[in-house]
């Protein structure tokens, strides 16, 4: 994992990283960001800003390896690039890419905690700035990570003295191997359906967890969702925009741990470890943000069937849509291809809604992964104690045949 003429580095590395591990105890690490993680073990790393055309200011985390292809890891709702990290250097995908000597990049979309809640003109305390969906994410967000993340890794490559093997870190700098959780994969298909110049800068997109269309697709009844949309519009009329700020969901389940325990099994699924069901939310950053509209927008695609925009009304619709109703986005022009992976027990990205992605997708997807665990939940993709071995060790064996032109079809 690590070159040979920087092997003395690397030991001396990981004895620093095993030594802030132990250092810090359990539960001190779950208080930890994103750029905690990265400098109590004294990790190499970059901050980058963007900022998107309507004026959204994002922060990305960089693992450098100048050269390497660059791998972008995309979270989904309520996330932050923390879940990549949360587990350490001996389980979490960022760190295990990095390993593997990729350039690893860490998405924060708008609304993340604390590195996506930055606005030209707005403030995360004004209603506007939480009028957002995956729409947003796909169409505004994505476009500017990935065309800085493409310029960046050009101008590297292009200062490179080796004039023949610049010329293939330029192509490497141009396409992106994504790699996304949960509503990661919508906002994928947004971007791709909106601008179709990124089906040619996304190498490969491995989806873990995808949803879509969701309607006879997830394991919860429509009560649930009924209940679910009431504490929405409970938010609301509290001019409460934000669903979780950092710590809230935390401290609910700290109180009320049976009723968090229900809508987690109902909501996410049987985890791996039903004793560790609950852990996700001992962490102090890991589930916050998300905004009504991204709830909003999900249970509009649950109730019609198939995958539309934002519904604001037969009056908005005709002033953005030119149409009375929400559009539907044309996903049959998506040309990346695709990897996607699900758990047995996950009750939203359930299995028959992953096979029904595929069904739709017949030119795009390469693979249908199943996890290989008789229980594995939504949250297990970045949680579970075996997640390395599980996911990520067969993630990254996947995308390595892929670029290797030795990808099995596989549909499990």
């Amino acid at each position: 994992m690590c070159e040979f003429g920087r092997l003395t580095r690397c030991i001396v590395g990981s004895v620093v990283i095993v030594i802030s591990l132990t250092w810090a105890q359990s539960g001190e690490r779950k208080k930890w960001t994103t750029l905690d993680w990265l400098q109590q073990l004294n990790y190499s790393h970059e901050l980058h800003n963007v900022t998107s055309s309507d004026g959204y200011q994002l922060q990305l985390q960089r693992l450098p390896r100048i050269g390497a292809r660059p791998v972008l890891l995309v979270h989904g709702l309520l996330g932050s690039s923390l879940g990549w990290l949360c587990l350490g250097p001996g389980k979490s995908l960022a760190f295990q890419l990095h390993q593997r000597n990729y350039d690893v990049w860490l998405a924060n979309l708008r609304g993340a905690s604390p590195y996506g809640r930055h606005h030209l003109e707005l403030t995360d305390v004004m209603p506007e700035f939480w009028r957002y969906s995956f729409h947003e994410h796909g169409a505004y967000d994505l476009p500017a990570i990935i065309d800085h993340i493409v310029e960046h890794t050009k101008r590297e490559a292009a200062q490179h003295v080796d004039v023949e093997q610049s010329e293939t870190q330029a192509q490497q700098a141009h396409q992106v191997l994504l790699i996304g959780h949960s509503q990661a994969f919508n906002a994928f298909l947004v971007l791709c359906s909106l601008h179709p110049r990124f089906n040619q800068h996304i190498l490969l997109m491995q989806a873990m967890a995808p949803l879509a269309r969701l309607h006879r697709q997830v394991r919860f009844d429509a009560a649930q969702v009924r209940a679910i949309m009431k504490f929405v519009k409970k938010r609301e009329k509290a001019k409460k925009y934000e669903l979780f700020p950092p710590g809230e969901l935390r401290k609910l389940c700290s109180k009320k741990r049976e009723l968090c325990e229900y809508y987690t099994k109902n909501l996410a699924g049987s985890a791996l470890s039903n004793k560790k069901l609950l852990d996700i939310f001992g962490y102090e950053h890991l589930l916050q943000g998300g905004s009504a509209r991204e709830v909003r927008h999900l249970q509009q695609i649950w109730k019609s069937g198939d995958f539309i925009s934002y519904d604001y009304g037969p009056i908005d619709n005709m002033q953005i849509y030119h149409g009375i109703e929400a559009i539907n986005y044309n996903i049959s022009q998506i040309s990346v291809p695709i990897i996607l992976y699900f758990g047995e027990t996950d009750a939203i990205a359930t299995p028959e809604g992953v096979h029904g992605i595929y069904a739709r997708m017949l030119n795009s997807v390469r693979s249908v992964r199943r996890i290989a665990s008789a229980k594995f939940n939504h949250f297990d993709f970045l949680l579970a104690g075996e997640v390395k071995t599980l996911v990520n060790d067969k993630l990254i064996e996947l995308m390595e045949k892929f670029l290797e032109g030795k990808l099995p079809y596989i549909i499990e």
